[in-house]
């Protein structure tokens, strides 16, 4: 069953892009745009083998803007950091000597501290109510304030959704679980600032450097995304997982500002529209895989705990308002209360009771 909605949503995709493709005939091309990201293309689920939620973006993204483009524009995707890290790759872009890449929220902090609003604990309910926040005013005001720093944020995608916790000492059922773990978190202040207001001792370790800091007991766990933690053979050093909810992760692809604006007009609105493709993708395949790797975890002989009710607010009421109070500092009152009614909005218009 699963293989035929896997099958079903990617023939949708092709069928689009083949559309698209038969607009018009194929002019010279005269850019070229290099795409990087630092996973694996594929992800194998037990006897089931997805496109990654990253990678399936970018190619989406690629196969659009070509065929948008008309040939104008060549993507070249790079995967599994064959260009370097996240982070070198941001700076890369910056400076013009790389045209995209695909940050998550943490790395992207690093460049532009105001995308850890999207990271206050438990904000969104749901991935519904996360996308009309990201794809509505806020998120659009949000983003914008990119250009500024360099980037211009063209498909905001999904990073499994939300993230998780694991750890290789015991089951983390409430804030004393947490008590005096030393977990890994991602070079996001925001993250840190949750963990020590749970009791855990936050540790910022790169991405490609997570299984040996799990393996040598530089950290006992780490707040993870739910597909990267399989992907990269995390499990094979973590005995719980517990799933509460608590942060929704972005995989976004930016462009340089200073490539965008040496496009004319017309093939601006190509990679704007790409994006868009790009963006549903990742939610798509996110949304499809993360619960077949949940219960590969659990085939593996991990312990999966799932909070939610009175556990989850007990843990939401420890840490929301130690965070909220850490961004009004670092962020402004005025930002946090602005997301604060974006979520609230969102909420409204899907019939639920304000939850901020």
């Amino acid at each position: 069953m699963r293989n035929r909605i896997l099958t079903g949503f990617l023939t949708i995709i092709s069928a689009a892009l083949l559309a698209a493709a038969s607009a018009g005939p194929a002019r010279a091309q005269e850019f070229t745009l290099r795409l990087t990201n630092v996973d694996s293309p594929y992800s194998i689920v037990g006897d089931l083998k997805y496109p990654n939620h990253v990678y399936g973006m970018m190619q989406a993204f690629k196969n659009s803007l070509e065929a948008f483009s008309d040939g104008r524009i060549k993507v070249e995707i790079y995967h599994s950091g064959r260009l370097g890290d996240l982070r070198e790759n941001l700076e890369s872009v910056r400076a013009g000597a790389l045209e995209a890449t695909t940050p998550n929220e943490g790395v992207m902090s690093i460049f532009y501290p105001d995308i850890q609003i999207v990271t206050i604990p438990y904000a969104f309910r749901n991935a519904a109510i996360a996308w009309k926040v990201l794809d509505g005013p806020f998120g659009q005001k949000l983003f914008a304030g990119l250009t500024e720093k360099g980037f211009r944020v063209v498909s905001v995608g999904e990073n499994a959704g939300f993230r998780i916790w694991g750890n290789n000492v015991r089951a983390i059922e409430s804030a004393a679980d947490m008590n005096g773990l030393k977990i890994r978190t991602m070079e996001i202040p925001a993250h840190q600032e949750m963990v020590r207001a749970l009791g855990g001792s936050p540790t910022a370790v790169p991405w490609l450097e997570v299984y040996g800091a799990l393996q040598t007991g530089v950290v006992d766990g780490a707040e993870l995304p739910v597909i990267g933690t399989l992907q990269q053979n995390l499990h094979e050093q973590l005995k719980y997982i517990t799933i509460d909810n608590h942060v929704y992760s972005l995989a976004m692809i930016v462009v340089g500002e200073m490539w965008y604006q040496k496009l004319p007009t017309d093939l601006q609105k190509a990679v704007i529209m790409a994006g868009r493709v790009g963006a549903v993708t990742s939610r798509g395949l996110s949304q499809s895989l993360a619960i077949d790797v949940i219960n590969q975890f659990s085939k593996k002989g991990i312990k999966i705990t799932f909070l939610s009710g009175e556990a989850q607010q007990k843990l939401r009421g420890i840490v929301q308002p130690a965070v909220t109070k850490w961004m009004e500092e670092q962020l402004g009152a005025d930002m946090v209360a602005e997301f604060k009614a974006a979520v609230r909005a969102a909420e409204k218009e899907f019939g639920l009771e304000p939850s901020l």
